[in-house]
């Protein structure tokens, strides 16, 4: 079951969505950041993305999406 909210990660990018639009046979994602959106039909999620439901984003997660650079 498919809920607003879930997390879900891409399989092919490595970027971690959330559900936020469910409409009959289709679904947006939404990146963590809000920085990226995918509109994808709901039977894509099972071939395209994992189920994060039960796990929780690194505390440094917002901070890993930052590049780091050291300034000498």
């Amino acid at each position: 079951m498919i809920r607003e909210g879930d997390r879900r990660k891409s399989i092919l990018t490595g970027r971690v969505y959330r559900v936020t639009t469910l409409k009959e046979w289709s679904v947006v994602l939404e990146t963590l950041d809000g920085s990226s959106r995918v509109y994808t039909e709901k039977d894509n999620l099972k071939l395209f993305y994992e189920n994060l439901e039960n796990e929780e984003p690194p505390e440094d997660f917002a901070s890993s999406l930052v590049p780091k650079v050291e300034m000498h």
